[in-house]
């Protein structure tokens, strides 16, 4: 056995913490579209606008966050939150009676006619094969990637973001990278480990990509003057 009790203490944690302020906040909430709905730029993203803030919300109640200096806190959120909603997503429509797995959404109105929900909806349905194998696993790899302080999207690479504690939060990255391959190890093998572990960070890395061309078809969208302001916030529109 690697897992100490202090580790087994943390992994119920973020298992406790993560049903408490995103899962069941977001199921209680949520109202799946019964036909297919046509929706500008702004009602969708009011449309995700509970699942940002419950995913905020929990990232908050994580004790190496709130230790943070505030000004860090902000552009943690601002640069990572958008990219790891479809993880949050593919836990949530893992479940076979899940509400999450049928709305039928067409954007209208950005460039070229794009369905940003076409776009989007395949990022969360790449993860849904690890959630489906272990759901702590990818509990455990969205708070690894929370504290990325600089992403490899295109935005993040010719606009680095200054963080004021840099070396706290790379800590903090670590503490939780050892303790996702630490587990891996514990439960599958380190070959198994090795396997999942590179698989999920090649996929995250398409999610950047996606990501960073959907940043781009929104900023080239009239319509996303009419976002909400927290909205605005999170997509790095700020």
């Amino acid at each position: 056995m690697i897992l100490n009790v202090i580790d087994r203490t943390r992994l119920n944690n973020i298992t406790h913490c993560y049903d408490q302020y995103i899962r069941e906040p977001c199921l209680s909430a949520y109202r799946p579209a019964q036909k297919l709905m046509f929706l500008r730029l702004h009602e969708l993203y009011n449309r995700k606008k509970t699942v940002f803030i419950n995913v905020v919300s929990y990232f908050k109640h994580l004790p190496e966050f709130q230790n943070l200096n505030l000004d860090d806190q902000v552009l943690l959120i601002k640069q990572n939150i958008r990219l790891l909603i479809p993880l949050n997503y593919a836990i949530l429509r893992t479940p076979v009676n899940s509400k999450f797995g049928g709305a039928r959404i067409q954007t209208i109105g950005c460039k070229d006619n794009i369905n940003l929900h076409d776009m989007l909806r395949p990022l969360a349905e790449s993860f849904v094969e690890f959630v489906t194998y272990d759901p702590l696993i990818i509990k455990l790899l969205i708070i690894v990637l929370f504290f990325t302080t600089n992403s490899l999207t295109t935005r993040s690479i010719y606009d680095p973001a200054k963080y004021k504690q840099l070396n706290n939060i790379k800590q903090i990255q670590s503490s939780y990278v050892e303790l996702l391959w630490i587990y891996m190890i514990e439960k599958y093998g380190e070959e198994d480990a090795i396997h999942l572990f590179t698989k999920m960070i090649t996929k995250y890395l398409n999610i950047q990509i996606i990501i960073d061309q959907i940043d781009l078809i929104i900023q080239m969208t009239d319509d996303r003057q009419n976002i909400d302001s927290l909205m605005k916030t999170m997509l790095q529109l700020t």
